[in-house]
Parts: structure tokens; sequence; C-alpha cells
């Protein structure tokens, strides 16, 4: 019984020793910046936008006030189609609809290697490819701060991504998932020249490499990690720009948010087991630049699940070798457990809150509602873990979106 409680606390210690070395460890990368750069560089574009009318006139909006012109002909918005309502929005802020033709492949990557393979027919390229989600509003000085990123010769470069609705707690909540992701997560690697993690929207890719694939070639349910991966394993610079400043809308009921989560997951799990025997051999060789990002990435969800491991076994353990006389005491050590998770995961959640209020603004019942309900968000990432290894068919599921103020 001694070797299986020991077997726990080594879990859970393993799990805390990884996050420790992956923020204690040195500088070591050296991210090879891009020489091709252009002082007037040519920008498109693109957002996939199926079924997207009560939120892509928003987006149009901030990406025709932006204090860096752009050319309203360089805005491609992606439909499935020209009788959806989002195309009569587009054709009325006079730019450019695309309506695409392969819909049986049925994914965001699949969407946008459409254009890009449609845009490589007719010779159009361009030095810089932005890529947005239709829900999103930009900071008017967004483009201006991503362009002094691409002037700095990174390849790849995200922005600040904050809330479009945060007016009650449940989008806070899920919201703090991307706040975790960049402001711990990838700053740490910023410190360290690393590889960031990219979310899905509001970042460029630099031209050269477009026109290299001639066609976007992510195609996973997550094309955000996928991509993320593939530019850690060729050494391709990242960066992350918190002054660009752009916002997003985050589902705002639980059925949405599981929806979401479980393709997440499905995506994550098979990209990462698709590219970690690459990133491991990669690792070996002798002139490799970024080591520690390939290490990180090759490590990726290994210390979380070591510690869920231990934390499980713990809790199996202690109800094994415990003398109970009475169903009751074993709920009441169950839940007393649960109870101590729920109090870590709670003062987890309190500091994001200090962090994330330097930026949003909440008021005291959202404040309160996000601080109860976060720990709870994030304890049912196990039912979408759940959903996403028992279903076969998470495809690219629509999320509704409604037109909402900007909080």
């Amino acid at each position: 019984m001694i070797l299986f409680y020991m077997i726990a606390l080594l879990s859970i210690l393993a799990g805390l020793g990884y996050y420790a070395y992956l923020f204690l460890t040195p500088k070591t990368n050296t991210l090879k910046k891009e020489t091709e750069i252009s002082n007037d560089p040519k920008i498109a574009i693109f957002i996939p936008a199926r079924n997207e009318s009560a939120v892509i006139e928003e987006l149009l909006i901030s990406i025709e006030n932006q204090t860096s012109p752009i050319n309203k002909k360089d805005v491609y918005v992606i439909v499935e189609s020209i009788h959806d309502p989002t195309a009569q929005i587009v054709k009325k802020h006079h730019m450019s609809c695309f309506v695409r033709k392969k819909l049986d492949l049925k994914t965001k990557g699949y969407a946008l290697a459409e254009l890009v393979e449609d845009l490589e027919k007719k010779e159009e390229y361009y030095d810089l490819y932005f890529i947005f989600d239709a829900d999103n509003i930009l900071d008017k000085d967004f483009i201006k701060y991503m362009l002094e990123d691409y002037q700095q010769g990174y390849a790849i470069s995200t922005g600040y991504r904050t809330l479009k609705n945060a007016d009650h707690y449940f989008p806070v909540t899920a919201g703090l998932t991307f706040f975790m992701i960049n402001e711990l997560r990838n700053r740490n690697a910023l410190k360290k020249n690393g590889n960031l993690i990219l979310s899905g929207t509001g970042y460029y890719i630099h031209g050269k490499y477009i026109k290299k694939w001639k066609t976007f070639p992510f195609h996973s349910l997550t094309e955000d990690y996928e991509s993320s991966l593939y530019y850690a394993l060729h050494g391709i610079s990242t960066h992350y720009q918190d002054k660009a400043v752009f916002y997003d809308e985050q589902p705002d009921t639980y059925k949405k948010s599981i929806i979401q989560r479980s393709r997440w997951i499905k995506g994550y799990l098979y990209n990462w087991l698709e590219y970690r025997p690459k990133l491991k051999e990669k690792c070996k060789a002798k002139n490799t630049l970024n080591k520690r990002s390939l290490t990180e990435m090759q490590i990726g969800i290994t210390p979380a699940l070591y510690m869920v491991f231990g934390f499980v076994l713990l809790l199996i353990m202690v109800i094994l070798t415990t003398s109970f006389n009475s169903t009751w005491q074993v709920a009441l050590y169950f839940f007393c457990f649960l109870g101590i998770i729920y109090l870590c995961l709670l003062l987890l959640t309190a500091i994001l809150l200090w962090m994330v209020g330097k930026q949003i603004k909440l008021s005291l019942k959202v404040y309160f509602g996000t601080l109860f309900y976060h720990p709870i968000f994030i304890l049912s990432y196990l039912h979408a873990f759940v959903i996403a290894i028992t279903k076969r068919n998470l495809g690219w599921q629509a999320i509704t979106h409604e037109k909402k103020k900007v909080v």
C-alpha cells in the first residue's frame, strides 16, 4: 500500500517538476528571424465566416478603422454559399467574398487552404497574411503594432486576445483559458526565445511561407496547435505582441463550451501524438537552435496527466485503506478530496482574475460568479475529454454567435 502512495506522490511531484523546469530553464533558444522584409508590406486578411452575418460587420468596420490602412479588396471573407447573408454584408463594405466549392472538406484549415490555392492560381501574393475569426473586433492600432513585429523579422506573431462579452461569468470563465495560454505560457516562452502556441485567431503569417506551401497545410480540428508544432519543429520564429489588442467572443453556455473544448482536445491529442516522434528526433540533432521549445512541445500535456493520475490514485488509496462504518463516510472522504482540489483551483482563479483585472473591468457579480465557477469549468475538461476520446465524428461544428456589445 505504501508503494501506491509513493507512486501517487511521485506522479504529482513529477508533474510539478516539469512545470518548474519549463519556468526555470535558462534562455537557451536562438530563433532565426526573417530577412525578407518590405517597408510597405502588402497585406491580406483571411476571415472564415460561414453563417456569421450576426457578427461579421463589426469586424469589417474595425478593419476599416485601422490606423494602418488596409486595402478593402485584400480582405477575403470565406463563405460556403453566395446565399449566406454574410456575403451581402461583405459586398456592402466592398471587400472580397470567396465562396467555397470543396464543402466535403470540413475544417477551418481546409477553408483557408482553398482560398490560398485560388490566389496561387491567380499568382496573387502578399507579404503578410492575417487570420481572424468572424466574431473578432480589432483595436484601431492592431495592425500598426503587428507590423512592428513584422519589421523586426518575426515570421509569425499573435496579438493580445481579450473578451468581447465580459458581461457574464460564463464567457469570462471560458476566456481565462486563452489568458493562461498567452500571459502564462506564451509570455514565459517569449522571455526565453521560445516558440509560442497559437490560439486560432488574431495572428499573421509571413508571406514567404504561404508562397512556399502554395496552400494552407494545417487541416486538423486544431489547425492552430498543429501549426504551432510545425513552427517549433522547423525553427520558425514566433512572437506575442501584447500591444495589438483584439476582442473575441466566448461561448455563453455550457453546451457550446463542451462542443468547442471536446473538439480542441481531440485535435490536440491527434497532433501531439503525430508530432511527438518528430520533435524528439529533431531535439537530438546537433545543430538545433531551439531545443528548449522542442522539449516543451514534446512534453505537452504530460505534466497535467501525471498530476491527474497522482491525485486520482491518491484518492483511491485513501478510500481503500480507510475503515469506513458506512457509505456516508466514503462519500464524505470523496467530497472532502474534491473540496481540496476546488480550493486549490479557486486560489488559481483568484490569481488569474487579479492579473486579468488590469485589462478587463468586471462587475462584482461577474467577478464572484467567475471566481466560484471557474474551478468547476476546469474540472469539466474531464467531461470534454471523455467526449473527445469516445465520439468519433467530431467535426468542424458551427458555434452560433450573437451580436454583442464590447464590454
